[in-house]
């Protein structure tokens, strides 16, 4: 899952307009990440954003990604979370855990509560469930945002021969190409089975330019180790850098590759918040 995971953050920071207004529900006109350590403790969440909706509201979306295990039970993780965050904030929020993996989260209801004595509720919260496995590849093709389609290979796809062709063609109408690279590669890399990644190989291999643009992915497949992802991801950043500051001093390439893997991970977190490029690497 820590693989996984990390790819998912990446996603989730780098088209944060696209998954919030999926997740929400509704318009949203910004989006930015806060910090995920939370103050005065060893505890982090793993994504927490600041959002505005179309009607200038203001709130924290709150996103945990879990697979099917988890060193302490969710909703007791989720309690120590919540109201550390709206304390901290000071707003309202909303939070989403997604489960990730065939049973992952299959008795997490997302609504809980503490009796007391007279066994009425003292405590109560409550947070938004998504079992992606259980979730509809049609529920994310009817959403109109394209970002959360790369998360289709790890919802129930009965037809794939049908839905990845069209989940394709809507990804290359992304204008930019560092984003629709980023789309393509984290589609691969979340598909379950060789054959729909095979299949998706097939829809682009008259473009080799297309294939081109997919070093995360192929580079894990082609090597299958801990460096292979860790190059991967330090190729994946370096477009990302250049997409939001244009050209990079050489010092700056030779620091990512030589990264680990979980810097390359707090590093792209920031590109969205930090204002420049010096801040992207600020300790």
């Amino acid at each position: 899952m820590a693989e996984t995971d990390s790819l998912l953050k990446r996603l989730v920071s780098t088209f944060l307009l696209d998954f919030a207004s999926w997740l929400l529900g509704t318009a949203v006109q910004t989006a930015r990440p806060l910090q995920s350590e939370l103050p005065g403790t060893t505890v982090a969440v793993d994504q927490v954003f600041q959002v505005t909706l179309a009607n200038d509201r203001e709130l924290l979306l709150h996103l945990e990604f879990q697979g099917r295990r988890s060193h302490e039970p969710m909703p007791w993780r989720m309690l120590e979370y919540m109201p550390r965050l709206a304390r901290l904030h000071r707003l309202d929020l909303e939070s989403v855990v997604m489960y990730v993996g065939r049973g992952a989260g299959a008795d997490d209801t997302g609504i809980y509560q503490v009796n007391g004595l007279d066994g009425t509720p003292v405590l109560a919260w409550r947070y938004r469930v998504i079992r992606l496995w259980q979730t509809p590849a049609e529920e994310l093709m009817a959403a109109r945002q394209v970002a959360p389609l790369a998360l289709l290979g790890q919802t129930q796809m009965a037809r794939p021969e049908v839905i990845l062709p069209e989940v394709v063609n809507r990804m290359r109408r992304v204008a930019d190409e560092a984003l629709r690279s980023h789309l393509l590669a984290a589609l691969v890399a979340l598909l379950p089975e060789e054959e729909m990644v095979s299949m998706v190989d097939r829809l682009l291999e008259e473009e080799d330019e297309w294939l081109l643009e997919l070093p995360f992915q192929r580079r894990i497949r082609a090597e299958g180790h801990a460096e292979g992802r860790r190059e991967g991801e330090a190729e994946v950043l370096l477009r990302q850098l250049h997409f939001r500051f244009g050209t990079l001093p050489e010092d700056v390439t030779a620091r990512i590759h030589a990264a680990d893997a979980e810097t390359l991970l707090r590093w792209s977190e920031r590109i969205l918040s930090a204002s420049t490029l010096d801040a992207v690497f600020a300790e």
